[in-house]
């Protein structure tokens, strides 16, 4: 039913996403068609549900039984994990992103489950085997990524969204400019603070991180 993963170098990574698991089924972005997608164990449902095709399964499979793979999809690859590992679905959906040599993901959940898995799978986009690649991480109206120094934000942003900055180290500082309440770049950005929380969008926001690691959150407010 399945194809082994030595023909992986037939995937076209150009626009990856990767299907998270989770109980709910996640929005579709605004975003290009996917070249490749890549389904994080129950994930395989939902992209399926979502009408995408699903090219790579990666888990543990506790969730999704693999007689639930459909059988129509002769050129599905699956990479199957023991249930006692280190990494989460998610973590191995992203490495093998990279393997199949993609330099920038999307990354659709539906934001509910286990609190958890869902902190979890924030952070896992500014850890040090995922910081220096483009994530974008969907979830309903919010798009996160994870900054650090010399590495841009992109992201396209319309006035009037929510923007809140939230430091991942104990020494972190950034500038801005483009939001109702803009730092310079003496300020200091301390950890688990809500001083970055529900920044108003003025206009285009250009974000410098100085030091550190930030996540960004933007939230539409028509979503």
């Amino acid at each position: 039913m399945s194809k082994s993963l030595t023909d992986a170098s037939s995937l076209d990574p150009t626009r990856t996403w990767v299907i998270d698991g989770g109980p709910r089924i996640p929005s579709l972005p605004a975003e290009a068609s996917p070249s490749l997608v890549i389904a994080a164990d129950i994930g395989y449902q939902h992209a399926l549900a979502l009408g995408l095709s699903v090219d790579v399964v990666v888990g543990d499979f506790d969730s999704l039984a693999p007689d639930n793979l459909q059988e129509t999809d002769a050129g599905l690859l699956v990479q199957r994990h023991p249930q006692d590992k280190d990494a989460s679905d998610l973590a191995l959906a992203l490495q093998f992103a990279w393997t199949a040599g993609a330099t920038s993901v999307d990354v659709l959940t539906g934001g509910e489950g286990r609190l958890d898995h869902l902190l979890v799978g924030l952070m896992l986009i500014a850890n040090e085997e995922n910081i220096g690649h483009r994530i974008v991480t969907h979830c309903g109206p919010s798009r996160a990524v994870a900054l650090q120094p010399g590495k841009p934000f992109d992201l396209e942003v319309t006035a009037g969204s929510w923007l809140t900055l939230l430091a991942l180290d104990s020494d972190s500082s950034a500038s801005t400019k483009g939001l109702r309440w803009n730092l310079a770049a003496t300020d200091k950005v301390s950890p688990f603070s809500s001083l970055g929380l529900s920044n108003e969008v003025v206009q285009s926001p250009e974000i410098t991180v100085h030091r550190g690691v930030l996540l960004v959150v933007v939230t539409s407010r028509d979503g």
